[in-house]
């Protein structure tokens, strides 16, 4: 197998196959250390990214290469001073086009080179914001086995219509059946929507009634990621280029998604 001596690779460890797992030292925007694992697993054609944040909160994204899906899946730990006990999963399902991971089959074939350096990603990719807008029931097992493995525990799953219409039909399975296995939220949650897109139901930052339904949001960041490969000239005479490296970047999300009370929302504060 072809290896790549990565620059920007801290850690690595070999694991069955052609899977492969990293261990990134990353600072994030404020200054703080965390560690991210990421995995390449190539039978499944998946990449799996985790890290826990400095707050508690730990995020575990999966993007299914073969089936166009990406799940981001966070726990959040409840805030005891304001009543709040246990621990809440969610999940969220989008099409996985936009997804600017590397491949599996390249993940695999990085290596190891300075390890214990602290990584900041070499471009900032912005925020990506998106609006569910209905869970997604029986459906996530249909769209990806991976992200249905990978979103079991979470209370919620949700996903955006526009990405419904956006998987193509799985051998043996009709597009309408995935309609038919996703419950939409309620109308007054998906009618009107503002100026700035969102439903005029009230956000849940605004709402003081805690019994009262509304949509909430979450943000995450990923701080590091490979998002891209590099390619250097080769020696005049032969004039090929090579892969030679990866590119890095950073993305943060912002995700909106109905709660049937405010209680129930514990990412709004």
């Amino acid at each position: 197998m072809e290896i790549y001596i990565l620059n920007v690779v801290v850690f690595c460890v070999l694991v069955p196959s052609s899977n492969l797992q990293l261990l990134i030292n990353v600072r994030n925007q404020g200054g703080d250390v965390m560690q991210e694992n990421i995995t390449a697993n190539v039978s499944e054609d998946t990449i799996t990214l985790e890290f826990l944040r400095p707050d508690g909160v730990y995020v575990s994204q999966l993007v299914d290469f073969t089936n166009e899906v990406e799940a981001m899946k966070v726990i959040i730990p409840g805030e005891e001073e304001l009543g709040q006990t246990g621990h809440q999963t969610l999940c969220f399902l989008t099409h996985a086009a936009q997804a600017d991971f590397i491949a599996p089959d390249a993940m695999a074939k990085l290596r190891q080179k300075n390890p214990g350096t602290v990584r900041v990603a070499e471009e900032d990719k912005g925020w990506r914001q998106s609006t569910a807008t209905a869970w997604a029931g029986r459906a996530t097992r249909r769209l990806s086995a991976s992200a249905a493995r990978h979103c079991t525990a979470a209370r919620r799953v949700y996903l955006r219509a526009a990405d419904l219409a956006r998987w193509p039909p799985r051998p043996g399975l009709e597009q309408s059946s995935y309609e038919a296995d996703v419950t939409p939220f309620p109308e007054h949650a998906l009618g009107t929507r503002a100026a700035d897109g969102m439903p005029t139901i009230n956000v849940c930052l605004a709402e003081t009634d805690p019994t009262k339904d509304c949509m909430c949001h979450l943000e995450v960041c990923v701080n590091w990621y490979p998002c891209g490969l590099k390619y250097c000239k080769g020696k005049p005479q032969g004039g090929l280029s090579y892969r030679c490296g990866i590119k890095t970047c950073h993305r943060c999300y912002r995700y909106h998604f109905y709660v049937r009370q405010r209680d129930a929302c514990l990412s709004y504060i």
